[in-house]
């Protein structure tokens, strides 16, 4: 004989009159019917099915680990061909910087600089090729009396101020190695087989390298000294010659 669950006092005043017996908290029925016991049963058996699946629905289940496991080898392994950059970490952009930075999707950490174990060659590549400008932005109207704007392509070397770039998470190259790789480019600049705009985007171990090496607008006193003082005493689309300052060496060209 089945043991139902107890009864509303409602529901013990009905089932009283209709001749049931009430025992306790609990009612037993005189002669339940084969069909009552059958739906009774089915009742039992879809709370415990709903049962586990809101189990199964919980937040702290253990999840699938195959597939999900295997998309990330697979995004890994592009991210690591492509971008030359070591697993997790990825190239994102900066809207309020306009500049590229990096990111690592695992740590949820960001940086200006490549992490450690970067492909430098492949990052140079691939920098070029997703995050380069194509063209250099139009002049800001209405710009203050005393403003120019110029363009520059820095080498660092291990004496820099800060010995690391978006290239080079460790810049290891000593001054006069340095000096040999920024003339190279100045040839290459001044004999007209490429220009410092094309150039930037991949030698340039200023972040402006994103837009082409360009710095904007700019005012005395804004600039390290012996930048300013060179930048301001060219004319538009002149090229400097190298200028050493504590970020490395430089070749500025004044764009207005």
């Amino acid at each position: 004989m089945p043991v139902l669950p107890a009864l509303s006092p409602q529901k013990r005043k009905r089932k009283l009159a209709s001749g049931s017996i009430l025992i306790g908290s609990t009612r037993t029925a005189k002669a339940p019917s084969t069909k009552a016991v059958v739906c009774y049963l089915r009742k039992l058996h879809l709370q415990e099915t709903l049962s586990r699946l809101a189990c199964i629905d919980c937040d702290d289940r253990a999840p699938l680990q195959t597939k999900p496991s295997q998309t990330k080898q697979q995004t890994n392994l592009i991210t690591m061909s492509e971008t030359g950059l070591p697993p997790n970490w990825e190239v994102r952009h900066s809207n309020s910087k306009n500049l590229p930075y990096y990111f690592n999707s695992v740590e949820r950490t960001s940086r200006w600089e490549p992490p450690a174990g970067t492909d430098s060659e492949k990052l140079k590549h691939y920098m070029a090729a997703h995050h380069s400008a194509g063209s250099r932005p139009g002049a800001v109207p209405g710009v203050p009396e005393g403003k120019i704007r110029a363009a520059h392509l820095l080498v660092k070397h291990r004496d820099s101020r800060r010995p690391s770039s978006w290239r080079e998470a460790e810049i290891t190259r000593t001054k006069e190695e340095a000096m040999e790789i920024i003339k190279g480019h100045e040839q290459t600049i001044r004999s007209g087989a490429s220009t410092l705009g094309d150039l930037a985007p991949t030698e340039s171990d200023c972040s402006s390298a994103r837009k082409r090496g360009d710095l904007g607008y700019f005012g005395r006193g804004e600039m390290q000294k012996e930048f300013e003082d060179v930048a301001f005493t060219l004319k538009v689309g002149e090229l400097s010659d190298v200028v050493s300052t504590a970020s490395g060496l430089h070749l500025i060209e004044r764009l207005e």
